[in-house]
């Protein structure tokens, strides 16, 4: 009888010990989560801001709810099968959302402003980065504080959503990023490449 209340009280134990892990786990992993996404620092200017017109006027009517995450996984896949064309005569100045989806056309500035200007949230940054690290292009696409965390949305190369956490360091380099409230410098050595913001993917 002895024997069964001791196996009793040690399979407990396990029980709560194996609890007590997966906790402290989820805790860690959530945490690396948010490491792993450079959110900057804050900056009164950038390089940029002569070309950003459409995005403030995008931002300026974001609404302050949030979208449906399988919404905003639908939005991406609908961006992303939409063709990439790149304009030569305004290479610096993101064409408005309704032109992209009229046109069902656009380059990474244009899906990412159009995604945006969908998703109707102002837990939105519009990011101008390197798609890889030492590229010598600029790339453009979005990071969403969502329900449960942030997210990388980049309608022009992917057709859904990507956890930060799950992408390399060597991926999606942030130099300077716009949200409604402010802008961000990333990486200052990164914004020293030789590239354009107009050559871009």
């Amino acid at each position: 009888m002895n024997n069964v209340i001791i196996s009793n009280r040690t399979n407990a134990a396990r029980k709560r010990g194996a609890a007590i892990v997966a906790l402290l786990a989820s805790l860690l992993l959530g945490h690396s989560s948010s490491a792993a996404l450079d959110l900057g620092n804050s900056t009164g200017k950038t390089p940029y801001d002569p070309y950003m017109g459409p995005v403030w006027s995008v931002f300026g009517k974001l609404g302050g709810t949030q979208p449906d995450p399988a919404q905003v996984e639908q939005w991406v896949a609908q961006g992303r099968a939409f063709r990439y064309s790149f304009s030569k005569s305004q290479p610096y100045v993101p064409q408005s959302p309704d032109q992209t989806e009229s046109s069902r056309s656009g380059d990474c500035k244009a899906k990412s402003l159009w995604l945006a200007d969908k998703m109707d949230s102002k837990k939105v940054r519009f990011v101008i980065g390197k798609f890889k690290r030492g590229a010598a292009q600029s790339h453009a696409w979005l990071i969403w504080n969502g329900p449960n965390g942030w997210l990388i949305l980049d309608a022009t190369m992917f057709s859904r959503s990507l956890d930060p956490a799950r992408v390399s360091s060597n991926e999606f380099i942030p130099i300077y990023s716009y949200a409604p409230g402010g802008k961000y410098t990333h990486a200052p050595a990164a914004a020293k490449a030789e590239s354009k913001y107009g050559d871009h993917l």
